[in-house]
């Protein structure tokens, strides 16, 4: 997926600048802003087209986010149709000189915006979430005109907040166009519908890639997962539920994986689970996990699966450096997920050397060893860790090391060696004799 990702976890809404606010206010104004709001998931999905003035010669463009959620950016410029580079508050672009327009769109993804009210439903009840909001796009730029229209999961709104004009019609809430807002203007939106999409959060996810030059990318992932949404209210009745299944309930899990995947395996706790499946795509496969329960709001389940994949698809040699570049993806392929805290591993060849990292986004790396079968030393492990990830996570990323070929042999050696040694032992043994001679036994015969 293209595009820059960034995530903030400070408390309120902030504008992250350098320089004054003055400065910052009379270097654009925005002509014009229109802002798209997807809630058909657990996740708010902002799209918002912005075309903006340049009052000076300028270089950047800044951005007010609410911080109080955990959120991601992505900004294109609409001219080019090319990723822009997002550093904290700032927008990178092409110079634009003084009266020049400047066409963004900005895709941005709030994470736990949506709240489940009431917390607490029946098994049949469908669930309400509440949905707050600014009316008015925050800005540190005046704004000429602007915007806003929010697509619900369902038509059934309890309530929505009106700021004149604004329309309610089926699953779409409109507002606007408002003239002329000032930078900072804060209005307070709030909407009340019923969504009953999964608010399947993954508390905790390791997923590990083992790589062997001999053929195999091993892949296997970890999952904590936890139902979100409002929590069940009672006891729970397997006999209702197939009567009639609730509506908020997440039934099974699906995951997209390379099409070369092959050999899967789901197990829990208890053991292997064969009811999972997976389907063929045309550039992927699709593995379906289905739960030994459907999850209700507030319950919690752990797991993990596995497969394999060909290493000659995603491992290639730098013909500069002379590198192995391992080219794998990050995220996990499941949409509108959100994952909390997030933790891949490569188990590299032992004897792996100089390890490097290239990756879309600002990660937190350490690293271990892990003995294994036929290991002396043990293998290097990279571990990368990102907390509050979403689908926009799922990018590829690079890991380049060295490996000299003579590694590459050295547990076949070892294997080798050690049946070597295993027939010279069996060789020596059967060449010693042991027992009492039998002519021995005959000469005291004789002479009792």
């Amino acid at each position: 997926m293209k595009g820059q990702v960034l995530f903030f976890s400070a408390l309120a809404l902030i504008l992250l600048i350098s320089g004054s606010m003055a400065t910052v206010a009379s270097s654009w104004v925005n002509q014009d802003v229109v802002r798209s709001i997807d809630l058909t998931s657990q996740l708010s999905k902002s799209t918002i087209q912005i075309k903006a003035r340049a009052l000076k010669e300028s270089s950047v463009y800044q951005l007010a986010i609410d911080s109080s959620y955990h959120s991601s950016i992505q900004v294109f410029d609409e001219d080019s149709r090319l990723p822009l580079l997002v550093k904290f508050d700032s927008i990178s672009h092409k110079k634009v000189k003084s009266e020049g327009v400047l066409n963004l769109k900005v895709i941005v993804t709030l994470m736990g915006q949506m709240k489940p009210y009431p917390e607490h439903i029946t098994q049949t009840q469908g669930q309400l979430v509440k949905y707050t909001d600014n009316h008015y796009f925050s800005t540190p730029y005046k704004t000429e005109s602007q915007k806003t229209t929010v697509k619900l999961a369902t038509a059934k709104v309890e309530s929505a907040s009106e700021l004149s004009p604004s329309s309610v019609k089926g699953n779409t809430v409109s507002y606007g166009p408002y003239k002329n807002i000032e930078a900072f203007t804060v209005s307070a939106m709030s909407i009340h519908f019923e969504n009953n999409a999964p608010f399947l959060v993954i508390t905790s996810l390791i997923k590990e890639y083992e790589v062997s030059h001999w053929g195999n990318l091993a892949v296997e992932t970890h999952y904590d997962v936890q139902h979100k949404g409002a929590a069940l209210k009672g006891a729970f009745s397997r006999l209702d539920f197939q009567r009639q299944p609730s509506p908020a309930h997440i039934a099974e899990i699906q995951e997209i994986v390379p099409k070369s995947a092959a050999d899967f395996y789901y197990r829990d706790s208890i053991g292997n689970i064969s009811t999972s499946s997976y389907t063929h795509h045309p550039n992927h496969l699709t593995l379906k996990i289905v739960p030994r329960f459907p999850l209700m709001g507030g319950w919690k389940n752990s797991f993990y699966a596995g497969f394999n994949l060909p290493v000659g698809q995603f491992l290639s040699v730098d013909s500069d450096t002379g590198s192995y570049v391992l080219n794998v993806t990050f995220g996990v392929g499941i949409d509108n997920i959100y994952v909390e805290s997030h933790t891949v591993k490569f188990i590299l060849p032992e004897g792996a050397t100089d390890i490097k990292v290239t990756a879309p986004f600002d990660v937190k790396m350490s690293q271990e060893n892990r003995k294994t079968y036929l290991d002396t030393v043990g293998r290097p492990v990279l571990v990368l860790h990102l907390d509050h990830t979403a689908a926009e996570n799922y990018q590829y990323i690079q890991v380049s090391y060295n490996l000299s070929s003579m590694a590459m042999f050295h547990e076949p050696l070892l294997l080798i060696g050690a049946v070597f040694a295993l027939c010279v032992l069996i060789m020596i043994y059967v060449r010693f004799e042991l027992s009492i001679s039998k002519n021995n036994i005959v000469v005291d015969k004789k002479t009792n």
